[in-house]
């Protein structure tokens, strides 16, 4: 074997590679696209929320709930904030979590009217019970799968 052949043959084997490696990695792409939706036992990826986003959503959804005046809102963002970054760190420990809900709903109690306090106290009761009526519906609910659609009687 001489050296133009030997050259003509890895240089056809590094094109070969470098065309099929174009081609696969698009297609590799559009399939670990696909796989989630595909698959019924593949984890599904969490959305991953900012703490200025999660703060600004909790203090927005406070003035709707009880109609925060400029100077309660200035109040409320330093212990909104407070609470999102210390609840942030204690992921995963219930205690701790109980704790810090326990010391921010006094703190905004504490800058509410009775008036307020008495909307937000709703506004809680309203939230609990729809949150207790979707369990109780998904619970009831059986779950949507081949196995469970070829259980059903037909009529």
């Amino acid at each position: 074997m001489n050296f133009n052949t030997l050259f003509r043959a890895v240089s056809v084997t590094l094109l070969s590679a470098t065309i099929g490696t174009a081609i696969a990695e698009p297609i590799k792409k559009v399939e670990a696209n696909l796989a989630p939706a595909t698959s019924p036992g593949a984890a599904v990826k969490k959305r991953i929320v900012s703490p200025e986003s999660k703060a600004k959503n909790r203090l927005t959804r406070l003035k709707n709930q009880v109609g925060l005046t400029p100077d309660q809102e200035a109040k409320a963002k330093p212990i909104i904030d407070k609470y999102v970054a210390a609840r942030d760190a204690a992921k995963g420990n219930n205690k701790s979590l109980i704790a810090l809900k326990t010391q921010y709903d006094s703190d905004i109690n504490g800058i509410l009217s009775p008036d307020q306090q008495k909307k937000l106290s709703a506004s809680k009761t309203v939230s609990l019970t729809k949150s207790k009526a979707r369990h109780v519906e998904a619970a009831a609910s059986p779950v949507a799968s081949p196995v469970a659609s070829q259980l059903k009687p037909t009529n």
